[in-house]
């Protein structure tokens, strides 16, 4: 299979792969019946209700796989729709999942405290198994899980797993362990995706402790004091759990994204990056590292710790970003050992800006010594070339967008090469074009049904060519 790899050297090569698709991973490896109905049964995606089935082995591997599929709504499907879905597959029944999503809707405060008290009270026998699911679920599809290709895809990423030495997992986040409902930590997703990677002989990357995002729910009708209290406590549990699984696996973690997404995407009314903690919160990076203090006194041995951004193909950016990591490495000198740079970058990248970035991060490493990897490469059609590709008279195939995906990726691969930068590793996000971050980000904005924005590491849908001419419309 054909791979839109970089041409880099690096001991480091990872890919992103979501609960979900580890789940479905999961499901394929299986390879006896009794194993598979054992996995079903201890999923909280699924329904836990597989027996003995009659249907031969791979007839019985699919139906679970679409069962899995049919767990979730479509990325299209109303917040209504998400909830209900959510509501039911935790065990309420109708008339109080209506009961529950009046007082969502119908409310702007932290109704956590009396969701928790309503399902004590009502289902006392089930309260535990239904909180439990309350976090351990996933409603609405991501990376077009419910794809009907998906199994297709997934069955090429397994047979492709031996090109990674790394994975990269994202069931870390504070969204992800800490359960809104009750405040009580849990680790069932980002253990099922450890054990995962211990089970198929991968390093893994543990992303990420500071997110900008996941964690609304849990910080809703909070005053900065109580969210850095809660920083706090879900730092101490993070580390502990990561040195614990380390010391009983093998030390599998290599490294945790500890901090992710700080500066703003977009510049301000003065025209500047900014924190955006701070502005939303008013937490300075003061009040992040006092946070992140526990991680500081017990770094995990043989654990980096990286600070992961995107966009730093953005000088006025990637300005503001080394400016925060020189205050950090400051305040807490060797805290951060690596800086991410996670390349997001569309087939309309300039290769000038590449250079300038790869420039500035050759003279961090010369004077901090500072690792360097790209931690979320993918390359992909950007907004601008939507039209011209899927619109209604498309001036440009999918061959064309191929061809020169592949001559940007040599193009860049050149650069880094050339910058001298010594690449730590590098870790691809979008790992084919069906399980592609980009075109779901795509499809829910554009409001189109695009087959792919051709984001994956391996190009899958090749199979949708047309043939039509002239590689230059689409530079």
């Amino acid at each position: 299979m054909n791979m839109n790899n970089l041409q880099v050297n690096t001991n480091i090569v990872g890919g992103y792969f979501s609960s979900e698709q580890i789940d479905l991973l999961s499901i394929i490896q299986c390879q006896t019946k009794d194993e598979l109905i054992d996995f079903a049964n201890k999923c909280n995606q699924l329904n836990n209700n597989y027996s003995e089935e009659v249907m031969p082995f791979t007839d019985l591997k699919k139906k679970i796989f679409i069962d899995y599929q049919n767990t979730m709504v479509s990325h299209k499907a109303s917040i209504d729709e998400e909830i209900t879905n959510h509501l039911k597959h935790c065990g309420l029944n109708e008339m109080d999942v209506s009961i529950v999503k009046n007082v969502l809707f119908d409310n702007h405060y932290d109704i956590m405290p009396w969701l928790n008290a309503f399902v004590k009270n009502l289902y006392p026998e089930n309260y535990k198994e239904i909180i439990n699911k309350s976090l351990r679920f996933v409603s609405r599809e991501r990376d077009q899980i419910k794809d009907q290709n998906m199994y297709d895809e997934i069955i090429l990423l397994n047979n492709n797993l031996d090109k990674f030495n790394s994975i990269l997992i994202s069931s870390g986040k504070i969204g992800e362990v800490i359960n809104p409902v009750t405040s009580e930590f849990d680790f069932y997703h980002a253990k099922r995706d450890l054990d995962f990677a211990y089970k198929n002989g991968k390093q893994v990357r543990y992303h990420s402790l500071l997110v900008k995002e996941g964690y609304e729910r849990i910080f809703a009708g909070k005053t900065k004091e109580q969210i850095l209290d809660i920083l706090k406590s879900y730092v101490k549990e993070s580390i502990d759990f990561i040195a614990n699984y380390n010391k009983e696996n093998n030390n599998i973690i290599k490294a945790v994204d500890l901090f992710n997404e700080i500066v703003s995407f977009n510049k301000n009314a003065e025209g500047n990056y900014y924190n955006i903690w701070e502005d939303k919160y008013g937490i300075t990076i003061d009040d992040i590292l006092s946070s992140f203090e526990y991680a500081y006194q017990n770094k995990p041995d043989g654990v980096s710790f990286l600070y992961n951004e995107p966009f730093l193909e953005d000088d006025l950016r990637r300005k503001k970003v080394l400016e925060i990591l020189s205050e950090i490495d400051t305040k807490y000198p060797g805290l951060i050992d690596t800086l991410g740079s996670q390349m997001h970058i569309t087939i309309g990248e300039e290769e000038a800006r590449i250079k300038r970035c790869y420039d500035d991060f050759k003279n961090l490493q010369e004077t901090t010594g500072k690792k360097i990897q790209i931690t979320e490469f993918d390359l992909s059609i950007g907004r601008n070339q939507i039209s011209p590709i899927f619109g209604n008279n498309p001036t440009v195939s999918l061959e064309q967008v191929y061809e020169y995906k592949l001559y940007k990726i040599r193009s860049i691969s050149d650069i880094i090469n050339k910058s001298g930068v010594n690449l730590d590793g590098i870790t691809y996000w979008s790992l084919t074009d069906g399980v592609d971050c980009n075109l779901e980000r795509l499809r829910s904005e554009l409001n189109m049904n695009i087959p792919t924005a051709c984001g994956g590491l391996f190009p899958t849908h090749k199979r949708i060519i047309k043939d039509q001419n002239s590689l230059e419309k689409i530079i």
